[in-house]
């Protein structure tokens, strides 16, 4: 490639050629990263060579575009024709080191291929038991502070209003236990390939710190609460962390009328009167759409998800008008995503390597951008 370059106008094209040329392999191996366990493990590895093969070409390229510039120096007449033959050299010169720093990349993209083509016929499940004692006494120090952090940013006792309706204080769920619960929704969003949305409601916010957290799993999380002195609280604390894609508002769980614009519903017995919770329940399930993801981590609900017609996928989650079947169904397909949460935020730049980010972070695997201290 390139034997025949005489110019910086040769260079721009045949530099446009092979960014092409290299893309369609970049997207056809996107591709089989969408397929997660029914990949072409060979077709993988045949496009990993090409794009090996590509990679290590372009050391040569940018060889023969210097020997081109040098030769095109030599043969000016005056310095000033020199200046102008630098000058055309400059523009391409930066636009092919610019590229060639994308394509350094290539050993950390190859990296993040070759784990899913590892963990293709694997699963892993939605609750991992296994736990070490030191891991186990980390999780519930953690735990502590996070209770602390809640009582400082909640000092706001329920109102007679609240406890007459039948609803429970602000009482939070060790937060270990809700990360676990959010962990296992968001990989059944992954694997349902429903993530252009991922709108969160936490029913009986408190003080909104439940709603911050989940916002590192979904790109939009909202909750509501009875008690407006508690939505004054979380919707302040939101504000302070500059969560724009979040919000919390006063309104009653038994008619409020807008389960349905969610993709995922936490609730944690929001409610005291066992009539109430229940009829909350059922105008939760009612209102939402066929496959709603629900967490409710307490007793009374996990002895009625199937009598109101949802479907236990694993732990406390559940599918909402979802036969028991079917639950099972979607559980092992998230089995087989990675455990990755990937951060929200865009990538800033688009590069050769997108469509491959995209399609690895959509099965719940992204690339690792630094090593772990042992």
């Amino acid at each position: 490639m390139l034997d025949t370059v005489k110019n910086p106008q040769d260079v721009n094209a045949e530099l446009q050629r092979f960014r092409e040329s290299l893309r369609q392999n970049v997207v056809a191996l996107a591709a089989e990263m969408t397929l997660r366990n029914k990949m072409n493990a060979r077709k993988v590895e045949a496009l990993c060579a090409q794009i090996d093969m590509s990679v290590r070409e372009y050391s040569t390229i940018l060889l023969r575009n210097n020997t081109a510039r040098v030769a095109e120096e030599a043969a000016a007449a005056t310095q000033a024709d020199v200046l102008d033959i630098r000058r055309a050299w400059g523009v391409v010169s930066a636009r092919t080191n610019l590229f060639r720093v994308e394509l350094n990349q290539w050993n950390m993209m190859r990296d993040l291929v070759r784990t899913q083509v590892t963990q293709s016929r694997k699963r892993v499940p939605l609750y991992d038991s296994r736990q070490s004692e030191t891991t186990r006494s980390q999780i519930s120090a953690s735990d502590d502070v996070f209770d602390w952090v809640h009582a400082i940013l909640n000092t706001v006792k329920q109102t007679e209003e609240a406890r007459e309706q039948g609803g429970f204080p602000d009482i939070a769920l060790p937060n270990s236990k809700f990360h676990r619960h959010l962990h296992a929704a968001y990989r059944l969003l992954l694997a349902k390939g429903q993530t252009a949305r991922m709108r969160f409601l936490d029913v009986g916010c408190g003080g909104g710190l439940k709603v911050l957290s989940a916002l590192r799993y979904f790109k939009e999380a909202d909750g509501l609460d009875f008690q407006q002195s508690y939505v004054d609280i979380a919707q302040a604390l939101l504000e302070s962390a500059g969560a724009t894609a979040s919000n919390a508002f006063h309104a009653d769980a038994l008619t409020f009328d807008g389960y349905g614009d969610y993709d995922v519903i936490y609730f944690y017995r929001p409610i005291r009167d066992q009539e109430k919770i229940i009829e909350m329940e059922r105008q939760i399930v009612d209102q939402v759409s066929e496959g709603t993801i629900l967490v409710a981590p307490y007793v009374g609900f996990g002895a009625r998800h199937a009598d109101l017609g949802c479907g236990r996928v694993a732990g406390h989650v559940y599918m909402a008008k979802t036969s028991q079947k079917e639950a099972d169904r979607w559980r092992r397909m998230a089995e087989q995503t990675g455990v990755a949460v990937v951060h929200s935020e865009e990538e800033r730049v688009p590069t050769i390597w997108t469509p491959l980010l995209e399609a690895s972070r959509q099965s719940g695997y992204d690339v690792k951008r630094y090593v772990q201290p042992v």
